[in-house]
């Protein structure tokens, strides 16, 4: 067995590389196949005829016709295209067209205006009445001349509070607008058997009826045309009674 040699000391002769002890090919099959071709053929391409189409025949393939690019220049080889013309039959379908549409707007416009008119002549039909008079407050009652009394004056009551077995009214007197009132008396009635126990701003008379009576005080008989006064007064009644009453006056000493 050969032994190694020293490191230390170097070799005699160059290095063997790998590469350089394979022997190395001068052809290869590729080489060799077109080497064998070349001379098969004597260096040259075998003429083959193509045969004849019959006459009359089309070709198996067409050549489409060309566009046009931009600015209507047609490409070498190719055919501009046809005009497309617009007969006179387009011309009458799209005139019928234009005609139909427009007919159907202004139907279209005709009718939305006649529906906004109705609409509005429905609206001034429902309008309520101007003169319809508003009803009397539950709370005021309305009242007037006392029977057979001269119409110098009207009078009006309201509650002011009520409670078990009671309640305080007001009786507003207003003059005629026409003339002056230099004194008056008013007549108030309870309803459901009432009956006045006390007047302020006025004196009270009470009649067997129930029925009372109140004449003016010194300081408010006189009303001027238009003008009003009050007074006011308790009354009793039973536990179960509305706190209302009817009330009339009548005016003396017009002028």
């Amino acid at each position: 067995m050969p032994t190694q040699p020293d490191p230390a000391e170097p070799g005699e002769g160059p290095a063997l590389e790998p590469i350089h002890v394979l022997r190395p090919r001068r052809t290869d099959a590729l080489a060799e196949l077109f080497r064998e071709w070349e001379e098969d053929t004597a260096g040259g391409y075998e003429t083959v005829a193509l045969p004849r189409s019959a006459p009359g025949a089309e070709d198996a393939t067409q050549e489409l016709p060309a566009v046009p690019g931009d600015g209507g220049t047609v490409p070498y080889g190719g055919a501009a295209p046809a005009p497309v013309a617009h007969s006179a039959g387009f011309r009458r379908t799209a005139l019928v067209v234009t005609v139909t549409a427009a007919a159907v707007l202004g139907f279209g416009g005709a009718l939305l205006l006649v529906e906004r008119d109705g609409g509005g002549s429905r609206a001034e039909a429902r309008e309520p009445a101007s003169d319809a008079k508003p009803s009397a407050s539950a709370s005021e009652a309305p009242g007037g001349a006392a029977p057979g009394a001269d119409a110098g004056c009207t009078a009006s009551f309201r509650t002011v509070s009520s409670w078990q077995g009671g309640f305080q009214g007001e009786v507003t007197v207003t003059g005629a607008p026409s003339a002056a009132v230099s004194a008056w008396t008013a007549t108030v009635v309870p309803a459901a058997g009432a009956r006045l126990t006390q007047v302020w701003d006025g004196t009270l008379s009470t009649g067997t009826d129930g029925s009372a009576t109140v004449v003016n005080a010194d300081w408010n008989g006189g009303i001027a045309p238009g003008g009003s006064v009050t007074f006011g007064f308790l009354a009793a009644t039973a536990s179960d009674a509305s706190p209302s009453a009817e009330v009339s006056c009548a005016a003396r000493g017009e002028s």
